[in-house]
């Protein structure tokens, strides 16, 4: 997912660069929806119990991961760059919520490990650890390659709003607290 060195990156461009994340994880969901129905049109008796879980949970899958990035881009997202804003234009004062950002970054960390240890924990049963099905055909082949390439997209993700920027959004939080 990532080459450079996130930690030596503004917020603004750690935020960007987020934002184009989802934006490209969003899209992987929707070909993956294309390719449930196109394999439920080639799928056989064999495959049918696999393929059946696989088709009641998906959209599930979906929605929760789509309203989880809602919640950055809508909450979250937009309280950093308002923070980062106000430091960078020293005229400007920011006006704090009632709470720290610890409170959605803690909403945030809680739908990470939902989707961590429950979501990804349920296609990784329903499909045998993304094991293709005995004659599984090219549509299986690609739908689960596109599964586990959404896991390892998500884990990678998770990974950079968890160790660089909460933390840094933590701390502009504190600087401009003392600022007042």
């Amino acid at each position: 997912m990532y080459r450079k060195n996130w930690s030596k990156a503004s917020l603004i461009e750690l935020l960007e660069y987020i934002e184009q994340h989802h934006r490209r994880i969003k899209e992987k969901l929707l070909k993956l929806q294309t390719l449930i129905e196109q394999a439920a049109e080639l799928q056989n008796d064999q495959h049918s119990n696999t393929f059946g879980s696989l088709q009641k949970f998906y959209p599930v899958f979906k929605t929760k991961m789509e309203n989880h990035f809602a919640k950055e881009e809508q909450i979250l997202i937009p309280y950093i760059r308002r923070m980062d804003e106000s430091n960078r234009n020293p005229g400007t004062k920011f006006e704090f919520h009632t709470s720290s950002i610890k409170n959605p970054i803690g909403r945030i960390e809680y739908d990470h490990d939902r989707i961590e240890n429950v979501m990804f924990d349920k296609l990784r049963t329903i499909t045998n650890n993304y094991q293709l099905p005995p004659n599984a055909g090219n549509a299986f082949k690609a739908l689960y390659d596109g599964l586990k390439d959404i896991e390892t997209n998500m884990s990678e993700h998770i990974n950079l709003e968890s160790n660089i920027l909460f933390p840094a959004a933590i701390e502009l939080e504190l600087q401009l607290i003392h600022k007042r």
